[in-house]
């Protein structure tokens, strides 16, 4: 299999092949300038002068080519790809002014000649002139058409070397007119070259116009709709991608950009969009590996939106309303609740805070969550925020052997009378100077009909006691069953 061919091989490669072109479309100007002139052969001069025109695009081409290939800087974030799709527009413009000067010289001399004698003296040197010329055509194209092969495919382009190669053509039809007007004068008709000249020049037009057509709408960022589609298709078949939104694409030489938006599901994890949104790049770079592109991973680009929060059910939403309110920790307890028969609703939360906030600030914050979750849904009657403190971190726990304190703790907790007994008690000092106390204990539940509810609220009241026992501590009491 055939090792990939780089953008820096393939335009030392077309640089190469442009190069030889110009020697050699130089070295016929001069053999055909000084023949036509040497037989008065305005064929010959006119043919020589297109040589000449020739030369000068292949210059243009090669210096196109040579800033094609610089890397990307601060003023060409995209490249200088568009330098190539200038030079080709170029070469298809002065080609089309060729074929039209042709179609012109044709006609004037139709009229010029017509029951005169033949301008043009046919000579050994004339007809030698046009034969290097066919040959230096032919090995012309030859050059270019191999160097075309090699460099068609991703990241190497052939739009200069294109141009070239049509002008090769043209170069090598319109010498074919010139011998075989040359033939023609010597048999003695010598309208005949003239008016193969017109249809020759005829064709030609169309084919530069046509190749200067396409080079202009590249450099108005034209994109086939099918590509569009084709990038579209990709990213809606991506799992877990709703809706693809937004698509803009625009080709730069042999380089196509892409930028792509799509919208997923509000809920789902920032790292899970993320891997979404790689998959999405990976299948569009994929569905346009057969376009003859050049599709780097990195000139496409996914943005990625949640959906919409009326998609959202009201819990989540309150979550995420609430939780960008500045000064809020967490959120949690959420009760949303349809009042009565109507369209009108109750919601309660728990909000954590700050241990160290005031009463104000942290009834400031929740009248900011109020505000907020108002602003996100309709119908809302009442809201009930619950605040609580936000547990401090622990960290570098040290174990505390305080007899006394274990006994007044143990105290506490059998001072309830649904306590049956009390297990293992633990007390720690946070690094941040912090008493943490554990404590295992339980109920007796004689009827075995307590519920978890009723369980939770008797632990909070322990709990309590203690904290009140011991301000700023962190009480846990862990209960089980008799």
């Amino acid at each position: 299999m055939a090792e990939r061919l780089t953008t820096a091989d393939a335009g030392t490669i077309k640089r190469n092949a442009l190069r030889i072109s110009l020697v050699a479309i130089s070295s016929v100007f001069a053999f055909e300038f000084v023949a036509g002139f040497l037989t008065n052969s305005l064929a010959l001069v006119t043919d020589g002068t297109h040589a000449l025109l020739d030369a000068v695009v292949t210059a243009v081409l090669i210096i196109a080519t040579t800033l094609a290939l610089k890397p990307r800087d601060v003023d060409h974030t995209y490249g200088h790809g568009k330098i190539e799709t200038i030079g080709g527009f170029i070469g298809g413009v002065a080609l089309f002014v060729i074929a039209i000067f042709f179609i012109y010289e044709a006609t004037v001399r139709i009229a010029a000649i017509s029951g005169a004698a033949p301008l043009v003296k046919p000579g050994t040197i004339g007809f030698a002139a046009v034969i290097y010329t066919l040959a230096v055509d032919g090995f012309r194209i030859t050059i270019l058409r191999r160097a075309m092969k090699k460099t068609d495919v991703p990241s190497a382009g052939v739009t200069t070397l294109k141009a070239d190669f049509y002008h090769a053509f043209a170069d090598l039809a319109s010498t074919t007119v010139a011998l075989v007007g040359l033939w023609l004068v010597a048999a003695g008709f010598g309208q005949g070259d003239s008016i193969a000249a017109i249809i020759l020049g005829g064709f030609l037009a169309y084919l530069s116009s046509r190749f200067a057509y396409q080079n202009a709408m590249e450099l108005t960022d034209v994109i086939s709709p099918k590509l569009v589609a084709t990038v579209r298709q990709a990213a809606n078949a991506t799992e877990g991608v709703l809706e693809c939104k937004d698509i803009k694409m625009r080709r730069v030489g042999r380089e196509i950009f892409v930028e792509a938006t799509i919208t997923l599901h509000a809920e789902i994890t920032f790292e899970d969009a993320h891997g979404i949104s790689a998959q999405v790049e990976d299948n569009i770079a994929k569905s346009l590996s057969g376009a003859s592109l050049d599709v780097k991973p990195e000139n496409i680009t996914v943005h990625f939106e949640p959906t919409g929060n009326a998609d959202l059910p009201p819990e989540s939403l309150i979550e995420k309303t609430a939780s960008r309110i500045r000064g809020v920790k967490g959120v949690h307890n959420i009760l949303v609740s349809r009042i009565g028969s109507t369209d009108s609703v109750g919601i309660s939360l728990h909000i954590q805070v700050n241990r160290s906030a005031t009463l104000t600030e942290a009834h400031a914050i929740s009248n900011a969550v109020e505000d907020s979750i108002r602003g996100q849904l309709k119908g809302v009657e009442n809201i009930t925020v619950h605040l609580e403190p936000l547990m401090p971190e622990i960290g570098g726990m040290e174990p505390i052997a305080d007899n006394t304190m274990q006994d007044s703790i143990r105290e506490i907790i059998l001072g309830e009378s649904d306590i049956k007994k009390v297990g293992k008690i633990a007390t720690y000092r946070t690094a941040a100077n912090i008493l943490k106390i554990d404590a295992d204990c339980a109920f007796s539940n004689a009827k075995g009909d307590m519920t978890i509810e009723q369980i939770h609220e008797r632990v909070s009241e322990i709990e309590k006691q203690i904290r009140a026992q011991y301000p700023g501590s962190i009480v846990t009491i862990h209960a089980e069953p008799s």
